[in-house]
């Protein structure tokens, strides 16, 4: 008898194993499928931030650009300046 019940616990045992193998599978495919359909909206948002850091740099390379003009104007201007306001004279006899 004791036997028997033992047969019947490993039966049961291994009938539980198998749905629990079950289920696990079925919840890791929904994982997965669920991963890759929530790939595409990650692309989109990846694809948004990159779209705004290009403009970022653009802005950034612009402003830059502006800067070397302003400074070469400044450069420019500096001596013209100084000599305006009747500061010391780089011209040899004044």
């Amino acid at each position: 008898m004791l036997l028997e019940q033992n047969q019947a616990l490993r039966r049961d045992l291994e009938t539980v194993r198998f749905e629990l193998r079950t289920i696990r599978t079925r919840d890791l495919a929904t994982a997965v499928r669920g991963d890759l359909t929530a790939l595409p909206r990650r692309d989109i948002a990846l694809e948004e931030l990159r779209k705004e850091r290009d403009q970022a740099l653009a802005a950034g390379r612009l402003a830059e650009a502006d800067l070397v003009v302003l400074r070469s104007v400044v450069q420019r201007l500096m001596p013209e300046n100084t000599r305006l306001l009747g500061g010391p004279s780089d011209t040899p006899g004044s």
